[in-house]
């Protein structure tokens, strides 16, 4: 199956888990195409001064992965810098959250997967 990128959906979530400014999401494997278990396959983008406040997974595991700019980002309370190539992965019972302080826009595929 391909989806063509002008089938894909962007969706924009202000204050985000209670983080600032707005995040976009473009769903590049849009709800009906993703496995049963798979609840979000996207691309995240933060602009400057934009976050994704800090949230915990229950039941669930969210997969950061960078593939363009820098962020800062809260892993169980472990806060380092967050470049493109770098993964997080956050499982059941943890939390994390993610920032943009910088002047180059931050893109992550984002992917939850029900455990």
């Amino acid at each position: 199956m391909i989806i063509k990128k002008e089938d894909m959906k962007t969706l924009s979530r202000p204050r985000l888990r209670d983080g600032f400014g707005t995040t976009d999401f473009l769903h590049i494997v849009p709800e009906g195409f993703r496995p049963e278990k798979c609840r979000l396959f996207s691309v995240m983008v933060l602009e400057k001064g934009c976050s994704a406040g800090r949230h915990d997974h229950t039941g669930e595991t969210e997969i950061y992965y960078v593939i363009e700019g820098e962020g800062i980002i809260n892993d169980n309370g472990t806060i380092r810098p967050f470049r493109t190539g770098d993964c997080n992965v956050c499982g059941d019972g943890d939390f994390h959250s993610v920032s943009n302080e910088n002047d180059e826009t931050l893109k992550m595929i984002a992917v939850i997967v029900n455990d």
